[in-house]
């Protein structure tokens, strides 16, 4: 079969051992506790499966067990099945397993609504105990369709014994009996890819013809080869199989995540050129072995005029693409391996170890330990170069990057980001930071703030007047997220904190304010007059009482009745932005799921235990189980999280 001889060319380029890359983070990126970059093609294949991923402190933690409840998330996710969770989140199939659990939905739908696992047999689940090789087997084969009755025998043996025949432990040698670790699991979920389907409803993954993967844009939600552009099941930011020959593996008409045939120097550039002119790309030639390349900068289509000094290019061969970085660093430099006159990796920024090119040697090795000086990096962030950090021949810094709530510096590397060693103080989460160091104390951080203006046109992709690249990012909370996650359509841009536009003038980068910077209210727009006579817009907001209100001088377009989210800021002397609710006309008392969520137009929506209910009859706020009760229908309204903030109810005749 096709997925088998796939599957046997595969186990010759990935071991067993794992490697992860974060989310977001450039393919160089290393764990320091693993090492193998092969094997980091593995875990990335499963990353944009939406299966397994790094931790924030820069760890994969490849022997850390696995728990029950975790591997029933990521069989979930494997099923593709994921957007059924909200039909799952509020009933009970095992008494220790409580709608408040984190796994809940993702346990409850593993059991009743796929029926690939199983409690033991006094009825409990143990969602915390640590989760068995044997264990992991039954459930992945239960998925691929076979059935415990046509297995037989004894178990966990017979059923290991059927995942060897089905490819499905193949390069793996251990007991059923052992517990699972995350390395395994990694090593399980890439066979499961391949592995023979039993044809008897079980899940069946399609792999598509060898191609070479281009990219991947998770603002979009595109996969593009060169055969064929696909929409992603998980969209994600990545650029570590860029290059890659392999498989997409598709299900469901979406492209699940790519396998990489081979491991070759897919995503990592081995030689760089630092152009030395504007508009010069002298070595290109040469460094492509050809004149038919085309040029990126940043991750935007580019051409040579578009090119300025300093900038740094690789070449990917699998794409005949030049990819051109323009971010430059300032640095203390550190520590370097093995020694100054030819440093394989140097050590800048706190800690963060980063990979020389041997092209670099020339500038670098003028440096040394205790020097300053400002880096030159590739678009996947090796050092391809070093110049003085002022004076005539000198580079500004111009690294920026944003800060997650955990503390960790995400830099930005032309498309990519990569991570840097520590932690930030606790002031700067959630921020746009511009980087550099000056001593050996560490990463000196500054906040960024305004850029460019303008409201965020989601859906025509434009901030303001300027369209958005096609990779741009957008990051809320110091998280990446994906452009389609904001369903409102639009973003005020009172909360947009920072913005900026690449080289070409496109928007290549968004962070949204998110919720620590200000208070975000819910509900009811009315208008009134102040003691002057004087117009002012108010939000009311209650939860079955009389309600409360906020009102400020402010002009907005809105009409007394309309539901939207209202910022406050900091100074709670007005509002710094008003937002209209997506309504949901006329739902059906059917479509709920207890009372925690509903299920509209094939889309789950939480609803929280203090959401908004407003009875259009009596004018007054009431209580989600007097709304339920009042009407068979109702009109809701969610924020652009997917979370319903406002029912509201009235009678029909």
């Amino acid at each position: 079969m096709r997925k088998r001889l796939c599957a046997a060319v595969l186990a010759m380029v990935m071991t067993l051992g794992i490697l992860t890359i974060p989310s977001g983070a450039a393919d160089t990126t290393r764990f320091s506790d693993v090492s193998d970059r092969s094997t980091a093609l593995a875990v990335e294949t499963l990353r944009l499966m939406g299966v397994l991923d790094g931790y924030s402190d820069g760890t994969f933690r490849p022997n850390q067990q696995l728990t029950r409840a975790q591997f029933c998330k990521m069989a979930v996710y494997a099923l593709g099945a994921e957007n059924e969770l909200g039909l799952y989140n509020t009933i009970t199939v095992f008494p220790d397993v409580k709608p408040s659990h984190w796994a809940a939905g993702y346990i409850n739908m593993a059991a009743k609504g796929k029926e690939i696992i199983a409690g033991y047999p006094d009825g409990r689940f143990y969602p915390d105990r640590t989760v068995t090789v044997g264990q992991a087997v039954t459930i992945l084969l239960r998925l691929l369709g076979y059935k415990d009755d046509k297995i037989g025998g004894v178990w966990p043996d017979s059923y290991m014994a059927m995942a060897s025949v089905a490819g499905l432990t193949e390069g793996m040698t251990v007991s059923g009996s052992a517990p699972l670790t995350r390395a395994q699991a990694a090593r399980l979920f890439v066979n499961l890819l391949q592995a023979d389907s039993a044809g008897e409803g079980g899940v069946e993954y399609t792999l598509s013809e060898e191609t070479e993967l281009l990219s991947v844009d998770g603002s979009t939600g595109q996969m593009k080869t060169t055969k064929e552009t696909y929409t992603m099941a998980h969209p994600v930011a990545s650029t570590s199989l860029v290059g890659a020959k392999g498989y997409v593996v598709s299900m469901n008409g979406k492209a699940l995540t790519f396998l990489p045939l081979t491991s070759g120097n897919a995503g990592t550039a081995s030689s760089a050129i630092v152009v030395y002119e504007d508009g010069s790309a002298a070595g290109f030639g040469a460094l492509a072995g050809n004149n038919t390349y085309t040029i990126y900068k940043n991750g935007t289509l580019a051409t040579v005029k578009d090119l300025r000094k300093h900038d740094v290019a690789t070449y990917s061969s699998a794409t005949n693409t030049i990819r051109v970085c323009d971010t430059r660093v300032t640095v203390y430099y550190e520590a370097c391996t093995p020694n100054p006159s030819a440093p394989t990796k140097i050590t800048v920024l706190g800690g963060t170890e980063l990979s020389v090119l041997p092209s670099a040697l020339d500038t670098l090795s003028k440096f040394k330990p205790g020097d300053q000086m400002t880096l030159l990096l590739t678009a996947d962030g090796q050092v391809a170069g070093a110049v003085q950090s002022n004076g005539t021949n000198g580079a500004r810094g111009n690294a920026v990057g944003v800060v997650s709530d955990s503390g960790t510096v995400q830099m930005f590397c032309g498309g990519t980001t990569v991570s840097l060693a520590g932690s930030a103080d606790g002031a700067f989460n959630g921020q746009v930071v511009r980087i550099s160091s000056t001593s050996s104390a560490g990463v000196s951080l500054s906040k960024l703030s305004g850029g460019l203006n303008g409201d965020l046109d989601v859906s025509g992709r434009k901030l303001g007047n300027r369209n958005l690249a096609e990779n741009v990012m957008v990051f809320m909370d110091g998280s990446l997220i994906n452009l389609s996650q904001l369903t409102s359509g639009s973003v005020p841009s009172g909360e947009i904190t920072y913005a900026r536009a690449n080289w070409a003038g496109e928007v290549d980068l968004i962070v949204l304010r998110g919720s620590r910077d200000s208070t975000t209210i819910y509900g009811r727009v009315f208008w009134t007059v102040d003691d002057e006579d004087q117009d002012c817009i108010g939000v009311e907001y209650g939860n079955g009482d009389s309600g409360r209100t906020k009102a400020f001088h402010m002009r907005y377009n809105f009409q007394g009745g309309d539901y939207v989210a209202a910022t406050i800021n900091r100074g709670g002397t007005g509002f710094s932005s008003m937002v209209a609710l997506n309504e949901l006309a006329n739902v059906s008392k059917s479509a709920w799921i207890e009372k925690s969520s509903v299920l509209v137009g094939g889309r789950s929506y939480t609803v929280p235990a203090n959401v908004l209910c407003y009875n259009r009859d009596s004018n007054s706020w009431i209580t989600l189980d007097a709304a339920l009760d009042y009407a068979d229908t109702a009109n809701l309204y969610a924020s652009s999280d997917g979370i319903i903030r406002v029912v509201e109810v009235r009678h029909s005749a």
